[in-house]
């Protein structure tokens, strides 16, 4: 058979550097990989590229929360044309019923060991409609993913590497341990290092959800990154400003910046929300910490807690500022589904509505318990305009060449302050998000004429 594996556009992927998309994706080129070799595989991300609705004979759609409503629009059309579909991610694996109304099979969870079930049944014409895992599967010997199928000069080249799925946290607003676990799975570090070798890779973004969730099996990794000479940048937990010799190994082994969850600067929240390793009182030590040691920062910060009142903006960016993050994520607090806070906030009546395409982390989905959905919405844009105004990003990266002593540092964390700026206003300023959305080639490949 022929596969055609499917990133839906959306905002968030589309965000652009020098012409190109700012990253290419993993899940394509791993899913790729797993396919039996007796078909024939292709991958196509309708950010960079239209999608050929004629070509093949399965469609494999993966699909988050945000994207729903574009997947499933393009799940129907080849369906209208008799083609079968597969629809498997996030979403999917959190509401399987609703996709497959979408689509001839729906896989639940994580694809290895259940896609080539999915393809043998397809084959054979036959379906059980949704297929899932029993157990979560193991990384051991885990395919290099298909990269040759990318036309990595769409994007800015920045190698994407698994070294571990699930967190040890269960943070009641995160899908993370709905879909992959709270039990940490670890691929082999020989297997990784060789992964890096093969593709020759000399900056790599670990996908992992919490590098140093297991700071054992991190400082084998990161004493065997070192001989490799790479730079990387993942994400992880304040556990690493709290091991000093993990710490260090990080810096060593090419680790120039780290994803953090703080999550929120009101204590409240934070016990709430169920992160015990986040002490508000010890945010500025742990950035000072991590600076120290030439490593920068994404701060990722949530509004909408309950417990958050009109002055938590006010307070975060000036946070923000003050121990000079060098690249904050913003984002308003969203009711995913399967998460606990989904279901906390169902029981009360607060969901505002299920419009998957507003579930982009902009936009306020819920009612907020001290302001309203719009007052939150409206805080949080004037937040963001005054944190990634040109002046402010200027300000952040000047102060960060005081200790990250690197002009490489500093034009990575420039350019990401860009994509952040981007993103911001595809996502909280509608005609521009209309704009881009209307791009030939994304919204609009429906409405062509099909291939004769």
């Amino acid at each position: 058979m022929k596969i055609l594996f499917i990133q839906p556009y959306d905002r968030a992927g589309s965000v652009r550097l020098f012409g190109r998309v700012y990253m290419s994706q993993l899940t394509l080129p791993l899913l790729a990989a797993l396919v039996p070799p007796e078909h024939e595989v292709r991958i196509v991300d309708e950010n960079v590229d239209p999608i050929d609705y004629e070509w093949p004979d399965v469609a494999g759609i993966t699909i988050m929360t945000v994207m729903a409503p574009r997947a499933y629009r393009i799940a129907d059309e080849f369906r209208k044309r008799g083609k079968r579909v597969i629809l498997g991610g996030v979403h999917p694996s959190l509401l399987p019923e609703e996709a497959l109304e979408h689509a001839d099979a729906v896989v639940v969870g994580e694809a290895e060991g259940v896609i080539e079930e999915v393809l043998k049944d397809l084959t054979a014409g036959r379906s059980e409609g949704i297929y899932q895992n029993e157990e979560k599967p193991d990384l051991v010997g885990s395919p290099v993913p298909r990269h040759d199928l990318v036309d990595i000069n769409k994007y800015i080249d920045i190698p994407k590497v698994e070294t571990s799925r699930g967190c040890p946290f269960n943070c009641n607003f995160c899908s993370t341990t709905p879909m992959f676990g709270n039990r940490m799975r670890y691929r082999p570090v020989e297997e990784v290092v060789e992964e890096i070798k093969k593709i020759k890779a000399e900056f790599v973004f670990f996908t992992d959800n919490n590098i140093v969730g297991n700071p054992k099996y991190a400082k084998e990794l990161f004493r065997a990154l070192i001989p490799l000479k790479i730079s990387w940048i993942s994400q992880g937990s304040l556990n690493l400003a709290h091991d000093l010799e993990l710490l260090r190994l990080a810096a060593r082994s090419g680790c120039i910046g780290m994803l953090i969850g703080f999550e929120s600067l009101g204590s409240e929240a934070i016990e709430s929300l169920g992160k015990k390793v986040n002490k508000v009182s010890q945010y500025a030590r742990d950035v000072k910490r991590l600076h120290r040691h030439g490593i920068g920062i994404i701060g990722c910060f949530v509004f909408g807690f309950d417990e958050d009142d009109e002055m938590i903006f006010e307070r975060t960016v000036d946070f923000v500022r003050r121990v000079n993050i060098e690249v904050p994520q913003f984002t308003i607090l969203t009711p995913y589904p399967g998460t606990v806070l989904r279901r906390s906030l169902e029981e009360a009546g607060r969901i505002i509505h299920s419009r998957w395409d507003e579930y982009d982390i902009g936009h306020a989905v819920f009612k907020p318990a001290k302001m309203s959905a719009a007052e939150l919405e409206a805080k949080y844009r004037a937040a963001c305009r005054e944190t990634y105004s040109w002046w402010k990003m200027i300000r952040r990266i000047l102060r960060g060449a005081l200790y990250l002593h690197s002009p490489y540092k500093i034009t990575v964390f420039w350019e990401i302050n860009v994509v952040y700026r981007r993103l911001f206003e595809l996502t909280t300023e509608t005609a521009q998000a209309d704009e881009v959305a209307a791009q030939p080639g994304f919204v609009s490949t429906l409405e062509r004429e099909p291939t004769p």
